[in-house]
């Protein structure tokens, strides 16, 4: 059971870690070369930031599950 979760526990893992990976890799092309397919990486960034800063307490608690996940 232990090796279960543990398999479990590495492919979220690896695909937190794509998943972070093409984030970067959409803000440096949407840097580069404007909207990348008609998707606005940077105005959903902002527009996740800005709900998330209006939220005060329950955006703040968001923000470090988020960040938790991303480390």
């Amino acid at each position: 059971m232990d090796n279960a979760w543990k398999m479990i526990k590495d492919i979220v893992s690896n695909l937190t870690e794509v998943l972070v990976g093409v984030l970067g890799l959409g803000i440096v092309g949407a840097l580069a070369f404007g909207g990348i397919l008609g998707l606005d990486v940077i105005g959903n960034i902002t527009s996740l930031v800005d709900s998330l800063a209006n939220n005060g307490v329950v955006g703040l608690l968001v923000l470090a599950v988020l960040m938790s996940l991303v480390k």
